[in-house]
C-alpha cells in the first residue's frame, strides 16, 4: 500500500513539473500578447490626442489585463515614491524588477527596457516609430514562444508523466 502510494506521489509530482513548464510557456505568450496591447495603446494615444506619458501610466495601472494592471501599476507606484527620477529609469528598473514574474523571457525584458530610452524624450513622431520597432520586436518574441509551445508544450507534459513513470519502475 506505501509502494502504490509512493509510486502515486512520484508521478504526480512529476506530472506537476511537466506542466508546470508548459504553463510558464503558455504565460510568456499571454504576457507578450499583454505588452503588445500595452504598446499599441501607448502608440495610439501619442499619435491621437497626445497625452502625457505619466497619465498614459495611469491608464495602463487600471487596465483590464493583469499582466499589463501589475506592470504599470508598479511603475506608477514608483513614480510616486521617487519623483524626482526620469520616466526612462522607472520603465526600465520596473521591467526588469518584474520581467521573471511576468514571464517575459530575457530577450522581451531587453526589448522593453529599451524602450525606455526614448519615452518622453524626443517628439511624437520619433516616439511612434521607436514604439512601432518595439513593437515588431516583441512580436517577433511572442510568435517565437508560440512556436516553443507548439513545439514543446505537450512534450513538457508527456515527459513529466513519462519521468514519473520510469523513476518508480526504477525504484521499484
Amino acid at each position: 500500500m506505501l509502494k502504490a502510494l509512493g509510486a502515486l506521489l512520484i508521478i504526480g509530482a512529476c506530472t506537476t513539473l511537466g506542466l508546470a513548464a508548459r504553463t510558464k510557456l503558455r504565460r510568456q505568450i499571454t504576457s507578450l500578447s499583454a505588452m503588445l496591447d500595452a504598446i499599441a495603446f501607448l502608440r495610439a494615444e501619442i499619435e491621437g490626442p497626445h497625452t502625457p506619458l505619466p497619465e498614459l501610466i495611469d491608464a495602463l495601472a487600471h487596465s483590464k489585463e493583469p499582466d499589463t494592471r501589475l506592470l504599470f501599476r508598479e511603475m506608477r507606484r514608483r513614480m510616486e515614491q521617487l519623483s524626482g527620477m526620469s520616466l526612462g529609469y522607472h520603465w526600465s528598473s520596473t521591467v526588469r524588477d518584474l520581467a521573471e514574474e511576468l514571464c517575459l523571457g530575457e530577450e522581451a525584458a531587453a526589448i522593453l527596457r529599451d524602450a525606455s530610452s526614448f519615452l518622453g524624450r524626443y517628439d511624437a513622431g520619433q516616439q511612434l516609430q521607436c514604439l512601432a520597432y518595439t513593437a515588431e520586436r516583441l512580436e517577433q518574441c511572442r510568435q517565437h514562444a508560440c512556436q516553443e509551445y507548439q513545439k514543446h508544450g505537450n512534450i513538457y507534459r508527456t515527459c513529466g508523466i513519462a519521468a514519473g513513470i520510469f523513476l518508480v519502475l526504477i525504484l521499484i
